[in-house]
């Protein structure tokens, strides 16, 4: 048990310190730069309570044609526009290159949820500024999500979508899917903090889960 805490303690730290340690890599003079990478963040989850499934998400998100083997339904968005990049981090130094694979990755998430109504998915969308040019927001997307790669174990997949429609053509932006496990070498593990109860993060000396998001935002 004294060890578990002590495990607990660590991770807080952790994640209360990734801010400052992003900051330490600010060179002098880009503090401006890096404010003005995101100023925008919301956070939802991808659940089948609401009919969603991650498969079928990130096959939007990305514009690609993906299976769910649960349920064996196609979705193919190849047609889609306005993609400009899609890509998936690890954590750094992970050896889980079998989630770079986006239907093996998304399949996974669903295979290691049993309940009809599962998160099997946490989604963030960001904006990027377009006084950025197309390299520097890529920079920033990337940036972000390795970010929460690196705060949570897991693995993150990220689009950037360029304005449409009739939409205001500064709407430049980010999908951000990130798994609820901590990814491994041989799959998917436990349940990232950010997935855990209110109750239990306290109890464990553990940011909420508001707490968390907002140090996201603020990172």
């Amino acid at each position: 048990a004294i060890e578990l805490r002590r495990a607990h303690l660590r991770v807080a730290a952790q994640l209360s310190a990734a801010l400052a340690q992003k900051r330490r890599r600010i060179k002098p003079g880009e503090e401006g730069n890096r404010r003005l990478a995101i100023y925008h963040c919301s956070m939802k989850p991808i659940s089948r309570a609401t009919g969603r499934s991650a498969v079928g998400s990130a096959a939007y998100r990305c514009a690609e044609k993906l299976t769910n083997k649960r349920d064996g339904i196609t979705h193919d968005y190849t047609r889609k526009q306005g993609v400009e990049h899609s890509e998936i981090v690890l954590p750094e130094g992970s050896n889980a290159d079998w989630a770079r694979d986006r239907s093996e990755l998304w399949n996974a998430a669903e295979a290691a949820e049993k309940r009809k109504d599962a998160r099997v998915a946490r989604e963030f969308e960001i904006g990027l500024p377009h006084e950025l040019s197309a390299e520097q927001r890529l920079e920033a997307a990337r940036d972000f999500a390795q970010d929460l790669a690196n705060r949570y174990g897991a693995a993150v997949d990220f689009a950037i979508h360029a304005p449409h429609g009739e939409s205001d053509v500064r709407n430049h932006h980010a999908h951000v899917m990130m798994t609820t496990r901590r990814v491994g070498e041989d799959g998917l593990g436990e349940k990232t903090y950010i997935e855990r109860e209110n109750k239990w993060l306290l109890s464990n000396d553990l940011p909420t889960t508001d707490m968390q998001l907002r140090d996201i935002r603020q990172s």
